[in-house]
């Protein structure tokens, strides 16, 4: 078979990816959002070409992520860094190489429902206040630790407009470092390129907790 000059497989595999629903975590597309759990945030990404896109995501608190993506025929690798805040007060800076593997570009059929599984490595510096019988104020002790995670990943559409997400990943690092996060929520299609949701987070690891409920508004271009 003749293989497509170039611009034909760029405009097949833009194609491709318009096909792909809004929530799926493998689609690459250039996308602005807002969204409030607890606290204002802005986030988007900037497809470069078919296959390349940068991610971004800031907080009102100074929380923020960074990263790029690239998709591969059988998963995506995506490359961020991060600082957060658990509610315990402990400061994470992280920085992680992973992606996603759907399911069905392995061959397996899972029906109305879109299954991947994330996996990755990570790096994660935590500060956490420390108080002292003497000290009126905390001391930031400083704990580093690599890890690995692994999980899945859901969705399935409901309605023609509305699509149910739900996922989950374990990780397990040195210094005794290991913990979960737990995700879930329903988005609805307002049209083609706009697209709010409703989520709820629980995360809990080694130096705390964090737990979220928010809604979020999306527009693809």
């Amino acid at each position: 078979m003749q293989s497509l000059p170039g611009h034909a497989q760029e405009q097949t595999a833009a194609s491709g990816e318009e096909e792909k629903a809004a929530e799926d975590p493998t689609k690459i597309s250039t996308r602005v959002g807002a969204a409030y759990a607890g606290e204002l945030s802005a986030s988007g990404s900037l497809a470069i070409g078919p296959r390349f896109k940068i991610n971004g995501r800031v907080a009102r608190s100074g929380q923020w992520s960074l990263g790029a993506s690239y998709l591969l025929p059988v998963a995506i690798l995506t490359f961020a860094a991060g600082r957060s805040e658990l509610d315990t007060g402990v400061k994470q800076t992280r920085y992680s190489l992973g992606g996603f593997v759907p399911l069905n570009s392995l061959g397996l059929q899972t029906g109305k429902w879109q299954v991947f599984v994330p996996f990755g490595y990570s790096y994660t510096n935590s500060r956490q206040p420390v108080t002292d019988l003497d000290v009126q104020d905390g001391i930031p002790m400083q704990i580093s630790s690599n890890s690995g995670y692994v999980g899945l990943f859901t969705i399935r559409p409901l309605t023609q407009r509305m699509t149910l997400m739900a996922g989950g990943n374990f990780t397990k690092g040195t210094h005794g470092f290991s913990g979960y996060a737990v995700a879930g929520g329903v988005s609805y299609h307002l049209g083609p390129n706009d697209t709010v949701a409703v989520r709820a987070s629980h995360i809990d690891n080694t130096f705390g907790q964090k737990q979220r409920i928010g809604v979020s508004y999306q527009h693809e271009f």
